[in-house]
């Protein structure tokens, strides 16, 4: 039987649930829908995103099965559609947001830029080319 979603949530594992409550909340804009000392719920689109942290991700998973060493590179990409990259590409680096590489056309038809979080988690955010 093949996997049927009904609905999706992110979860990514943080170090400091603070900070990236923070940064999703206060930086990126994301609406907060409830959250405690080790977690961080927010609205994503029709889905939701959940921070969790490591003492969290132990408890969910297993301290074996969670990495808790800083990451290397990324192996992961969080993708969303904007209305205008350009525009919110240069309102969260006003913000500080660390960009690993600005808007630029791509060969697939969109406009993207890449960015990542307090915690090493990649983004891309893109729009249709113009």
């Amino acid at each position: 039987m093949p996997l049927k979603c009904n609905g999706y949530m992110t979860l990514l594992f943080v170090r400091d649930i603070k900070r990236s409550r923070d940064f999703y909340e206060n930086v990126l804009g994301l609406e907060f829908e409830h959250g405690n000392d080790n977690s961080a719920s927010f609205i994503l689109g029709s889905d939701g995103l959940l921070l969790l942290d490591k003492g969290g991700a132990d408890d969910l998973l297993s301290p074996a099965a969670v990495e808790h060493d800083a990451a290397r590179g990324a192996n992961s990409v969080i993708v969303t559609s904007v209305e205008d990259v350009d525009a919110l590409y240069f309102e969260l680096r006003a913000k500080g947001v660390e960009f690993i590489r600005a808007p630029e056309d791509r060969w697939w038809g969109k406009r993207c830029a890449h960015f990542k979080d307090p915690d090493g988690h990649m983004w891309e955010i893109h729009s249709d080319k113009g």
